[in-house]
């Protein structure tokens, strides 16, 4: 399994721990519930542009850059309504992973 492929597994697992539990605490909040199918989408939309950046670019403020104005434009053209902060966490938690697999494959 190479470095994008174990990164993208990763990035999946972590993802899709969140979403559970944005899932459960939907069943119990309507508003929640909006939260969540907004989260899912977005979530979706980011690991895409995690992959691509990761393709396309070498130097990681260059990827990030490319992320955020991607789902910004995302954001946009859905009209969906998410917290930068939000955007900006999902975000540097799929760095911290990457980092640390590529910190530990080159030991």
């Amino acid at each position: 399994m190479n470095n994008t492929e174990l990164i993208t597994t990763i990035i999946s697992v972590i993802l899709s721990l969140v979403s559970i539990g944005l899932g459960y605490w939907s069943k119990r909040n309507s508003k929640a519930k909006v939260y969540y199918e907004t989260f899912i989408k977005v979530e979706e939309q980011i690991k895409k542009l995690c992959i691509d950046a990761e393709k396309n670019y070498t130097k990681g403020d260059q990827k990030k850059k490319y992320v955020i104005s991607s789902i910004n434009q995302f954001l946009t053209d859905q009209k969906i309504a998410i917290d930068l902060d939000t955007i900006e966490g999902i975000i540097e938690s799929i760095i911290d992973v990457s980092n640390q697999i590529n910190k530990s494959n080159k030991l």
